[in-house]
């Protein structure tokens, strides 16, 4: 009798269990965010814009690649089931695309990451750094990623127009795959905030093991310079620029934009190395975004002491 109450239980547990989601569910949880009310399940891989689509690589690689509409993946290792999703925009009478350019960025792919509560929806096309086309689940050494295929903003000519990046999930958010490495003994950071529609500095943050100095010309209405000793902010900022690998971040990003604002990130390792990472526009990387969340996280907090 015993072994009849034990596999009833079994039965009753797995048919409680939360099956995959369907096309339909998936959808409402993403119409559930304002931003991607209108949107659909991209079925045409097609870029939709026809001098991108002429582009003999172009078709060859969205033939290659053989994306599908939704990808399942257990990211985090919790027995459930996570969502990459792959959108479309509304058409007009025409069939030219509408396109929807929100302060997210480009709508085009959505990531649901299960959790506690239900799914968190992650957008990898995240303040455009991506110009993402479509996206696919890839399994690496015993992890999954996610692959993009994006429209290469800077292009030399037409072989160039594509460019393929990989993120993984890290902390709950998407960034950047990067193989581990050594960390690197951080002896300085110097962050510049630059331009925009009022030309020059708007700031420069300098964190050391032992103090943190602002100098300040438009931080919130601050001018001058301050101080604090705050050294578990100059961990947290080392921390995650080991984290992102920062050695083998480009020394210059840009993006095609006038008075755009600008990030110079100079940091000083490894007795006396240096490493300059120019962002135009701060659309770098989604690593470098977040970043500079941090930046401003740490700038929010502390309390400034104006020194002469």
């Amino acid at each position: 009798m015993k072994f009849i109450y034990f596999f009833i239980g079994i039965f009753l547990l797995q048919s409680c269990e939360k099956k995959n989601l369907s096309e339909k569910e998936i959808l409402e949880i993403i119409h559930s965010h304002d931003n991607y009310k209108n949107l659909d399940l991209k079925t045409d891989f097609v870029d939709g814009y026809e001098f991108i689509d002429s582009i003999k690589i172009f078709r060859e690689t969205i033939n290659k690649e053989n994306f599908k509409s939704i990808y399942e993946a257990d990211f985090n290792n919790d027995g459930k089931v996570d969502y990459l999703v792959n959108l479309s925009y509304p058409k007009i009478k025409d069939n030219d695309l509408i396109e929807i350019f929100e302060e997210e960025g480009r709508l085009s792919t959505a990531f649901l990451l299960s959790s506690d509560k239900g799914y968190q929806l992650l957008n990898p096309g995240k303040r455009g750094v991506y110009d993402i086309v479509s996206a696919k689940i890839i399994a690496y050494k015993n992890q999954y990623l996610i692959k993009l295929l994006s429209i290469n903003k800077n292009p030399e000519k037409d072989s160039d127009a594509l460019q393929c990046d990989t993120l993984m999930i890290k902390g709950k958010e998407l960034t950047e795959f990067v193989t581990p490495s050594k960390n690197h003994h951080i002896e300085k950071i110097i962050i510049t905030k630059k331009g925009g529609y009022a030309p020059g500095v708007k700031y420069q943050l300098t964190l050391k093991e032992d103090s943190l100095i602002l100098q300040s010309n438009f931080y919130k209405n601050r001018e001058g310079k301050f101080m604090n000793n705050d050294i578990y902010s100059f961990e947290k900022a080392s921390k995650h620029l080991n984290e992102i690998n920062f050695n083998t971040l480009k020394d210059n990003y840009f993006i095609n934009c006038d008075d755009c604002s600008s990030f110079v990130t100079e940091i000083t390792f490894d007795n006396g190395k240096s490493k300059r990472i120019y962002d135009y526009g701060e659309k770098g990387t989604l690593s470098l975004l977040r970043f500079y969340e941090k930046v401003d996280s740490i700038m929010n907090q502390q309390k400034w002491k104006k020194i002469h």
